[in-house]
Order: C-alpha cells, then sequence, then structure tokens
C-alpha cells in the first residue's frame, strides 16, 4: 500500500474518531436531538454538491424508497443513539463503543446475507461486549442507571451502523456509492428536521456550534467521501482496518483536549475491543 494511501487512512481514522469529541461539545448545549439533525443537515450540505461534482447525481425521488431505508438505519437511529449516550459518556467511552460496530456487521451479514459466521466471529463478538462491559463498570465515571442506559443506547447505535454497512452492500447495485451516501444523507436531515421545534432549549454557544457543524461536515462529510474513495482505490478490507484506530484515537482526543481521565480499565477494555475486532474481521 502507498504512503499516501497510509496517510488517507490516519485522516479518516482521526476524522472518525474526532467525531465523539464534537459531540461531547455540543449535545449538553445543544441537545441530543438537534445534534443529530446538524450532523446530517451539514453532512448533506457538504455531499450533495460533491455528489454531483463526481458524476454522481442522487437523482432524490426515483431512488426515494432505497434512501428512506439506508438513512433511517445508517444515519438517523445510530446519529440519535449516540448523541443520546454523548450526554452522559466520555468521548473516549464513545470510541470504544463504535469500535464494535464491525462485530455488529458480522452479525447482521449472518442474519440477512446468510454468511457464515464461525465460531472464531463469535468469540470476538463476546470478547468485544466484555472489553465495553469492563470500560462501563470499572471506568473513571461513577456507574449510575443513567451511565449504564447511555452505554446500552451507544451499542444499539453501533448495531444499527452494523445493520446499515449490510443494507448499502445490498443497494450499492442499484445506486452509485457516493450516489448512496448523498442521497441517503438528505433524507436524514429531513427525517431529524422536527428536532428544530422541539429543540427549545438549545443554548448557542460558539463551540457548540462550531462542534455540531464540525461533526457534520467533517465526521459525516468527508470522512464518508473518504471512506468511499478509499474502499474504490485498495479494497474494502484495508479501508476497514481503519476500524482499529479509532478507539485508541478516539481515546486519546479525550484525553487531550478535553482533559479526560485514562485508566487502566479503559486501557485493558480498549484492547480487548481491538483484539475482538482482529477475530472477527480476520478472514
Amino acid at each position: 500500500m502507498r504512503s499516501y494511501d497510509v496517510a488517507r487512512l490516519l485522516a479518516l481514522a482521526a476524522m472518525w474518531s474526532l467525531q465523539y469529541l464534537f459531540m461531547r461539545v455540543a449535545v449538553p448545549a445543544l441537545g441530543f436531538e438537534l445534534v443529530a439533525e446538524m450532523r446530517a443537515l451539514f453532512a448533506a450540505l457538504f455531499l450533495l454538491p460533491a455528489a454531483i461534482v463526481l458524476g454522481q447525481r442522487p437523482r432524490l425521488y426515483s431512488n426515494r424508497r432505497v434512501y428512506f431505508r439506508v438513512s433511517l438505519i445508517n444515519n438517523v437511529l445510530p446519529f440519535i443513539c449516540f448523541a443520546y449516550a454523548a450526554a452522559s459518556l466520555p468521548a473516549g467511552y464513545l470510541s470504544i463503543i463504535n469500535g464494535t460496530v464491525p462485530m455488529w456487521t458480522a452479525l447482521c451479514a449472518a442474519w440477512l446475507l446468510r454468511e457464515p459466521l464461525g465460531g472464531r466471529r463469535i468469540v470476538g463478538f463476546a470478547l468485544g461486549l466484555v472489553g465495553v462491559v469492563l470500560i462501563v463498570q470499572l471506568g473513571p465515571v461513577a456507574l449510575d442507571a443513567q451511565v449504564i442506559l447511555a452505554a446500552l443506547v451507544g451499542l444499539l447505535g453501533a448495531a444499527f451502523w452494523g445493520w446499515g454497512g449490510v443494507m448499502i452492500k445490498q443497494h450499492t447495485g442499484e445506486v452509485p456509492a457516493i450516489a448512496l451516501a448523498a442521497g441517503s444523507i438528505c433524507f436524514s436531515a429531513l427525517l431529524l428536521s422536527p428536532a428544530w421545534v422541539t429543540a427549545t432549549d438549545a443554548t448557542w454557544t460558539v463551540g457548540a456550534t462550531i462542534s455540531a457543524i464540525a461533526l457534520g461536515v467533517v465526521g459525516s462529510g468527508i470522512a464518508y467521501l473518504a471512506f468511499f474513495t478509499l474502499v474504490r482505490d485498495i479494497g474494502p478490507s484495508r479501508t476497514l482496518s481503519v476500524t482499529f484506530l479509532i478507539p485508541v484515537l478516539g481515546v486519546l482526543w479525550g484525553w487531550l483536549l478535553l482533559d479526560e481521565a485514562v485508566t487502566v480499565s479503559m486501557i485493558v477494555g480498549g484492547i480487548m475491543v481491538v483484539a475482538a475486532l482482529g477475530l472477527v474481521m480476520r478472514r
């Protein structure tokens, strides 16, 4: 793999891991519903023109059924779940929970595509869940009902992303990849738009507003485009290796920029999740 491709992989890992830092800044001020909507809206404002320039016009009306299904499972529900979890969990926790996405993808592929799961993947899935439980139970945040609920909702969001990955695989033969990303995120912004009416207690600080915009443009706009072009250039298996870096970088950003504590249980749990990823993604 060329050094240019390695640099793009590292940049993608950095963008995806930064999304949890943006959420931790934005959600307390704006509320999880509005942050989810702003994420989709500003991603759409970036991806729609990009898709048109790249010759992959989304054709929103003719492909509306596909876009609706993908937007609901791959964007709307996980955006809401992770934004909700960000109100109670540190960025490091969220990035490690995100690390379970490939495990959920493997489970959903076994369920929907009849792909063999195998003993190794089952062990990997169990190991990853144990790692998350270890972090939540013994991490620096005091364990209470709200923290447990936030962790469960975060895991649900990761499961939706896993399901969404399988759904995208099912539909990429019908709609080009970048058009699918742009079209589905446009539908997501529409589905989440009631947040502008319901989020009456939002506090529009400069930091929260910039973080919510960056979450959309960087975390779901530029990152989506980078992901699809990397899949095209180096293949899906190599591109998905970026998943190993997200928990590590997420904990690092939280420690460096938000002064979040890093404990032995977080390190051990993170290692367990990364090891689980290796078992699940190994061919």
